[in-house]
């Protein structure tokens, strides 16, 4: 760490970013969140909303008590993608189903929904869009038969992706279809981030589980699941 006399120098700021430093300090921001009516949807709601920021919804049923609209990402509509004119930043995480137990069609349809909401940002121009990526992404290195003193580290940009995480408790399950959708997003956020003509950046964003309410550790369950109807919490 720097002592007290050491300076860490700030990286200057091209003319056209100070620019726009200065516009957004002084705006009130708009943030464009798909999947809204779901969990993190509703924590996220939950938290702009107290900041003074403008939140705008978008899923499959209209999201309650925020502007938003009920539409089907899979399908390009100017019914959603005028919504996003003039955000600042996009917040992706609608998908088919938003579970690991998702299927091959699920996933299919999933990598429709997010080449869409990547695409129309652009457009757009909304400043940067965050995908919900998930930590499933890595779980096929849980298969290596390797044990946790040998596994090595997972470094950005030195561990390749190994999507699909198996488990046979409490039943079978393969995340692989779910785990490759959400690659799928990442991949696709990197190449559109490095055309020249893109103004849009992206953060892929590779989540563990967070349960409704509390997130309390104690109620986790073994497949990273809420609880089903008619199951204790």
């Amino acid at each position: 760490s720097a002592s007290a006399e050491e300076k860490i120098p700030t990286p200057a700021l091209s003319a056209d970013m100070r620019t726009a430093q200065t516009q957004r300090a002084g705006q009130k921001r708009t943030v464009v969140i798909t999947g809204a009516s779901g969990n993190l949807g509703q924590k996220l709601i939950s938290h702009f909303s107290s900041r003074g920021w403008q939140v705008i919804g978008l899923d499959k049923r209209a999201p309650r008590g925020i502007t938003g609209a009920a539409v089907d990402l899979r399908v390009r509509s100017n019914k959603w993608t005028n919504l996003l004119n003039g955000v600042d930043t996009v917040i992706h995480l609608a998908a088919q189903n938003p579970f690991p137990h998702a299927t091959w069609k699920d996933s299919v349809s999933s990598f429709d929904i997010t080449a869409n909401v990547f695409l129309a940002a652009v457009e757009k121009k909304v400043r940067r869009v965050i995908f919900a990526s998930s930590n499933h992404v890595m779980g096929g290195l849980k298969e290596a038969g390797i044990t946790i003193d040998e596994a090595p580290s997972i470094t950005a940009g030195g561990t390749d992706p190994c999507p699909g995480t198996k488990i046979t408790y409490p039943a079978p399950s393969d995340s692989t279809p779910y785990a490759t959708a959400k690659l799928f997003g990442e991949r696709l956020a990197r190449g559109i981030s490095e055309l020249p003509t893109c103004q849009t950046s992206f953060i892929c964003l590779r989540i563990g589980w967070c349960q409704p309410g509390e997130n309390l550790p104690s109620t986790m369950s073994a497949t990273g699941e809420p609880p089903r109807e008619g199951e204790d919490d």
